[in-house]
This record gives structure tokens, C-alpha cells and sequence, in this order.
């Protein structure tokens, strides 16, 4: 007899979400997802994914209850202040033994001019990185070690890529390092903390080299045919995301450990 499919949830198919159920279907598992849109709904549908609208605390979440994984993958943007509430709502739905992935955001550290890793308290004052940690603190109240937390940097992969949106401006930091990952390495994560049953735990996913802004915005623009985004010599505070802790404890060798590595 073969191996009986991996019933995965993914709530919030956006840009990452979907890429994950793509990888998840093409590794022969049963997924299920949510999205805010009936035309979104139907070509998740196409792809294999059994949909299912979300867009309030009323939408029905009881087919959550037999899931052997849900990836929380909703930005705060979606809910604002009720971020945290919301989250806690979808887990509640959740199977007694259903393990659970939330994406947070390095934006939870805050910008202390320092390396900083997963036993940092000093957190940010961004209302994003607020929303996210309190959602994170949540969240470990109800799930405890059901429940992985894996603190993102900048997103990177496909289309996407914040050199789109900087081109041509002006920015101040012109030293200021980067904290990037790609989308193969995002997924390379959530899937070896799935593989390796590693729950309870707090992981930052982030390439291990951080340019400056100065070095690599204005190269990936040349690479790409923008228009030059411009750095000043004008100081900015930063952070510069560790991610030793899932080189060690995952095992996990980036395939991208350095955003120059990045296909454009």
C-alpha cells in the first residue's frame, strides 16, 4: 500500500501561500486553502487545491478540524488590530493533535544596529511588527508545542522584488546591510520543519550574507533595466537577521545564501 497523503492547510494563498500548495501538491499531498475571492478560489481549485473562502470570523473553519498541518499564512495587513484575535480564531478550529506553521516577520525585531536572533526581546514599534508578535504570543498561548514560528525577512522570488518599487527613488542608509530570503528558501524551511517534526520552536529564515543597500539595490536594477535607485550618506538604525539557528537545528543549506545569488 502507498503512503497516505499529508492533509495540509493553507490559509492565505497569496504569493508565498500558493507556491507553497503548488510544492505540496507536486509532492502527492492532499491541500486545502483559503483565499479571499471567488475567481481566486476557482483557479486554486484548477491548480488541485480544495478552496474555501475566508474573510471574517464568521466564515465556516470546521473543515480545519482533520488537517495534519495548517500554515498560518495571512499578513497583519488583512486584519490591523484584530490580527492576533483573528489567528487564535482560525487555530481554535483546529484538530486536537493538527500541527501548525506561522509565518511572522523579521519586522518583530526591532532596529538596534546589531545581529539579532530568535532570543531577542527587544521588539520593534512598527504597528506590523507589533500586530505580528502579539499574534505570535497568542498564539503559543493556545497552540503551545503544536505550534512553529518562522520570522521571515524580505521576500524574494518569481516577480517579486523590492528593487520594482525602488527604482529611480531616493533612499536614505547607504550602508545600511539587507535581510532577504527567496521564495526557494522560504518553502525549503516551512518544509524541512515539517519533515523533521521540529514544533515548538522560533526560527528567523533569511539569506546568511547581507549587502548594503548601496552595493546590491543599484546592481539588481542594472540586472534588471530600472531606473537606479539613489542612497544617501544619511544614517538609518538596522538589524541584521541571524538565521544560525535553522542552519543548525534543521540541518537546512540555503540555496540561495546570498541575495547576489538570486535569479532575476
Amino acid at each position: 500500500m502507498g503512503r497516505t497523503p499529508k492533509k495540509i492547510a493553507i490559509v492565505g494563498c497569496g504569493w508565498l501561500g500558493e507556491s507553497l500548495a503548488e510544492f505540496y501538491l507536486e509532492k502527492g499531498e492532499q491541500v486545502f486553502g483559503t483565499t479571499r475571492t471567488s475567481s481566486k478560489a476557482a483557479s486554486l481549485k484548477k491548480l488541485g487545491v480544495e478552496p474555501f473562502l475566508l474573510n471574517s470570523f464568521d466564515d465556516d473553519l470546521s473543515w480545519l478540524e482533520t488537517m495534519d498541518v495548517l500554515m498560518l499564512n495571512i499578513p497583519p495587513s488583512s486584519f490591523g488590530e484584530d490580527y492576533a484575535k483573528f489567528m487564535v480564531h482560525i487555530v481554535r478550529h483546529a484538530g486536537a493533535e493538527t500541527k501548525m506553521l506561522f509565518i511572522s516577520s523579521t519586522s518583530v525585531y526591532d532596529n538596534r544596529n546589531a545581529i539579532v536572533d530568535e532570543k531577542e526581546t527587544s521588539i520593534g514599534n512598527s504597528p506590523r511588527g507589533k500586530n505580528v508578535f502579539e499574534a505570535e504570543t497568542e498564539l503559543k498561548k493556545v497552540v503551545g508545542s503544536r505550534l512553529t514560528v518562522i520570522r521571515m525577512a524580505g521576500l524574494v522570488g518569481k516577480e517579486r522584488h523590492p528593487v520594482k518599487f525602488m527604482s529611480g527613488k531616493n533612499y536614505p542608509g547607504k550602508e545600511e546591510p539587507i535581510n532577504l530570503i527567496h521564495l526557494v528558501d522560504c518553502i525549503g524551511l516551512m518544509h524541512a520543519i515539517i519533515e523533521k517534526e521540529c514544533w515548538g520552536e522560533t526560527f528567523n529564515g533569511c539569506a546568511s550574507e547581507h549587502p548594503k543597500k548601496a552595493e546590491y539595490y543599484p546592481w539588481v536594477a542594472k540586472k534588471l533595466h530600472l531606473a537606479t535607485p539613489v542612497f544617501t550618506n544619511e544614517e538609518t538604525s538596522f538589524k541584521i537577521i541571524s538565521n544560525e539557528k535553522s542552519r543548525l537545528m534543521l540541518g537546512y543549506s540555503y540555496s540561495y545564501d546570498s541575495p547576489f545569488d538570486f535569479p532575476l
